[in-house]
């Protein structure tokens, strides 16, 4: 995503809880996008953003380097707390859902002065662990948060409608990391046929360009909206398509179940 942001003419400040891998980072983007290792474009600050100060800590760093803040993107989560929820530890539970929830809530609280100066754009990540259940894992954590996560989207945008201020929402889907990626390229040498997983899984660049789409006036009047990258229909969108999703006021949101007969 901050390699997508950069090349699209953006300044960027990575946050994140491990300096040594945010400076990893931040020198392998700059020398993928060609920029000199002093380039002022894209800096990094370390920080744990489910603790008390850390956004707003943040937020001034942003300001300390740019003359603004454009746009948030929300991507810090995760999964685990694994077991069942009868054995699994309560901090570690809950830890799942700070991370998730807490952690984007308190960056868009943060945020909103410059945002709402700028009329920019707020873009949290969910997962698939909001709509459906996992039958093979105990995930109720995970669930809790990324389904919270599509309501803090809903209502935010909501709340923040006559500031100008867009609020949406990705589901990257199943997207390839380095390890996962190797082991695979293993298995395929073994077997001399591609990997199943091919089929599931989607390249980091493809979730950096819908996520850029949904931050740029590209996907303007969306706010409030999920969007995932397993359905590819906001390639071709036209400005009414986006006018008639947002027109609906259960597209892409969690609902309540409720029978044909009874509507």
């Amino acid at each position: 995503m901050a390699r997508a942001y950069l090349r699209a003419g953006g300044n960027v400040v990575l946050g994140g809880r491990d300096r040594r891998r945010l400076e990893d980072a931040r020198s392998w983007i700059l020398q993928q996008e060609s920029l000199p290792a002093a380039s002022p474009r894209l800096c990094c600050r370390e920080g744990d953003l489910a603790h008390d100060g850390q956004a707003e800590a943040l937020v001034a760093f942003a300001l300390q380097n740019f003359a603004s803040v454009d746009h948030l993107a929300c991507f810090a989560g995760g999964g685990g707390a694994d077991d069942p929820i009868d054995t699994q530890s309560a901090g570690d539970w809950e830890a799942i859902v700070r991370n998730n929830v807490f952690a984007s809530a308190r960056s868009a609280r943060a945020s909103l002065p410059e945002l709402r100066r700028n009329r920019g754009s707020v873009l949290f990540c969910s997962g698939g662990g909001a709509w459906f259940p996992e039958t093979s894992a105990h995930h109720t954590a995970y669930a809790v948060a990324k389904a919270a996560l599509c309501r803090l989207t809903d209502q935010l945008a909501f709340e923040l409608l006559s500031d100008g201020v867009r609020v949406n929402c990705i589901q990257p889907g199943m997207v390839w990391n380095e390890h996962d990626l190797a082991r695979v390229e293993a298995e395929e040498r073994a077997r001399g046929e591609p990997h199943p997983m091919r089929a599931h899984n989607h390249r980091p660049e493809d979730a950096a360009e819908l996520a850029l789409w949904l931050l740029s006036e590209c996907s303007a009047p969306l706010s409030g909206r999920l969007v995932a990258l397993d359905d590819p229909w906001w390639r071709t969108a036209l400005r009414i398509d986006l006018e008639r999703i947002q027109a609906d006021p259960h597209a892409y949101t969690l609902r309540r179940s409720v029978p044909d007969w009874q509507r």
